[in-house]
């Protein structure tokens, strides 16, 4: 389907002159859809859509496990040993 230019939008713009206007409007609804796309995809639901209200100084996150005690040890040696001592 091809859109005829009349005598009077080849006046008014000569540059027009045998231009598919098919092409054109393809091109815009191309453009016009990969942006509704990308903003489509930055709207997803989940842990990203929650709201960004936060208390100051307060971790909401989930709480951490505690470390076993051999693991508690191997963290102290390798500060010692980053501390530039001795175990």
């Amino acid at each position: 389907m091809f859109v005829e230019l009349s005598t009077a939008s080849v006046l008014a713009m000569p540059h027009l002159k045998g231009v598919n206007l098919l092409m054109t409007t393809r091109t815009v609804r191309f453009f016009v859809l990969a942006i509704l796309l990308g903003l489509l995809a930055g709207c997803e639901e989940g842990e990203n859509a929650n709201p960004f209200l936060k208390e100051k100084g307060v971790y909401s996150g989930p709480a951490d496990e505690p470390l076993s005690d051999e693991t508690n040890q191997k963290l102290r040696q390798r500060m010692i040993i980053q501390r530039g001592g001795s175990i």
